[in-house]
């Protein structure tokens, strides 16, 4: 069972997601579930429209200890016409390589101990949010400038 969205959200319409990249498949690319927090419970991310500032929101979910209640939140957000280029991927446990800074050409790699959401652009750069165990928050780190 998924959770209602908070009212401070709306869902995207079909024709704000229709591009020919998602296959011709709406929904593509625009959410996805896993375990995110490594609690052996399924949680949710979706991009979604928030009321107040219209821009793309990145959503997460974690269900509650109940598997009732759920802990919403924002992970970033962008503007609304990005959406033309921007999708999701849910990712498993695995080892990648990423930039500890944007600005620089140094990789660094990090195994990723939980499911992982892939923030892309369709031509541009990529960048995983992963649960810190130790922070008890998202991190966010990136794949392709």
């Amino acid at each position: 069972m998924d959770p209602e969205l908070p009212k401070a959200y709306r869902y995207l319409d079909i024709q704000e997601v229709f591009h020919q990249w998602r296959h011709e498949e709406p929904g593509q690319f625009i959410f996805g579930g896993g375990d995110f927090n490594g609690d052996s419970r399924y949680d949710g991310v979706q991009l979604v429209v928030k009321h107040a500032t219209n821009q793309i929101v990145l959503l997460v979910y974690l269900r509650g200890n109940d598997g009732q209640s759920f802990h919403w939140i924002e992970l970033t957000n962008f503007p609304m016409e990005s959406i033309q280029n921007t999708g999701i991927q849910v990712i498993r446990p695995m080892e990648i390589s990423f930039y500890k800074d944007p600005k620089s050409d140094v990789k660094s790699r990090i195994y990723l101990m939980t499911d992982a959401i892939n923030l892309f652009m369709k031509e541009g750069p990529a960048s995983v949010f992963f649960w810190d165990a130790g922070d008890q928050a998202f991190q966010q780190i990136w794949l392709a400038k």
